[in-house]
């Protein structure tokens, strides 16, 4: 789809080009270079930012051929954001467009060191999308976008894929940089943006681009690292627009076997109460279908229906629970967002609150309460109400 949305851009130019004649003022379409993808990188050595652009070509100006498009990846270097920009348009012998970037990737040196001046200028600078993917690469963002994709697609579209994906697993996570701009400023919470990286499976010679577990942020700083599990329920108890089509399998041990899930989030619940201190309770609610039995179980009988949806009930609240411990006890970041719950609904108490926050959030008990119910046992064999 993306593809077919920069063929449309291409013809656009080339109409808008052949309308306007001969005229020198015309950008040609050969000069033209369509960023999808940025790159920040930061050396606390030699205090030097370097600014990578991704880019899409056309490859020949004939009509036949105006839909073949080429990478092309440019980088320059300067004493800030701004100054490494405009070295690299400066050095490139293309109109570079950007008003259809769609990610930018902060390497882990700028993430740690100059988050603050990198999102000050991506809120100053018109042409950046703020509706643009923000994740944090392991390792510089450069060395990323001069990867190849496994699918040999465009590197852009390869991880428009990915995010789309997202929705199928969990295990990643997605934040425009207009969502991650209003929590920056935020005190008293903290947030998790995307974390991309290279990874090897085992039974292929090659890296290749990984969109999986997260970063965490805290006081517009970058804290750490978060791994696939945290951000599965960072999904589960964020705002509907991150569960509303969330699915995701789960394996956990039943009566001697193993069993595999396929979960959906129906409903998600998220009180507070500030009546003898502060505390909070959370409620889900699932709907489940059997996906793989290690061994055989009679899931034909009710008793073992009940059992198994008490077990993933059981396995969902401990895993809950220990990243909840995580995120408060080690390290310390409110990532989902208790401060606005308890500014929304107490604000009198919050008041006094919010000037120890940081003492009070790793010490609020949160009470984790899951019900699963199982409604499909295979392809077409569904459960009535039990």
């Amino acid at each position: 789809m993306m593809r077919m949305n920069t063929v449309k851009i291409i013809l656009s130019i080339c109409l808008l080009t052949c309308t306007a004649g001969c005229s020198a003022d015309v950008t040609e379409i050969s000069d033209i270079a369509l960023v999808t993808a940025t790159g920040i990188d930061y050396d606390k050595k030699t205090k030097k930012y370097t600014f990578t652009s991704y880019c899409l070509l056309p490859t020949t100006t004939s009509t036949a051929n105006t839909g073949k498009l080429s990478d092309w990846v440019v980088s320059a270097s300067g004493s800030s954001i701004l100054d490494a920009a405009k070295k690299l348009r400066s050095q490139v012998g293309k109109t570079l467009i950007w008003q259809h970037n769609k990610f930018i990737i902060i390497g882990e040196g700028a993430a740690r060191y100059s988050f603050y001046e990198i999102m000050d200028f991506m809120i100053r600078n018109r042409q950046i999308r703020i509706t643009s993917f923000l994740f944090v690469s392991k390792g510089r963002a450069v060395n990323l976008l001069h990867m190849n994709t496994e699918t040999e697609d465009l590197l852009s579209n390869d991880l428009l894929g990915k995010v789309r994906n997202e929705k199928d697993w969990g295990r990643s996570i997605s934040q425009s940089i207009q969502n991650i701009a209003n929590w920056n400023t935020d005190p008293y919470r903290g947030f998790v943006a995307g974390k991309i990286s290279k990874s090897r499976h085992s039974f292929k010679s090659k890296d290749a681009l990984s969109l999986s577990g997260g970063s965490v942020f805290n006081h517009g700083k970058w804290v750490g690292w978060l791994d696939e599990q945290d951000v599965l329920v960072v999904h589960l108890l964020s705002d509907k627009s991150k569960w509303k089509n969330l699915t995701f399998s789960e394996s956990f041990p039943f009566h001697d076997s193993n069993v595999t899930l396929h979960f959906k989030l129906d409903k998600q619940s998220i009180q507070c109460r500030d009546t003898d201190g502060p505390t909070v309770d959370i409620h889900l609610s699932l709907t489940s279908t059997v996906g793989e039995i290690e061994h055989y179980l009679s899931v034909d009988k009710l008793d073992t229906i009940i059992q198994l949806e008490h077990a993933a009930s059981t396995f969902l609240e401990n895993k809950i629970k220990h990243s909840l411990s995580h995120f408060q006890k080690d390290l310390n970041v409110d990532v989902i967002g208790f401060s606005d719950l308890f500014y929304q609904h107490y604000p009198k108490e919050w008041a006094a609150l919010k000037h120890k926050w940081s003492d009070i959030y790793p010490t609020i008990p949160v009470q984790a309460h899951v019900t699963v119910k199982i409604d499909k046992l295979g392809l077409n064999q569904y459960l009535g109400d039990h």
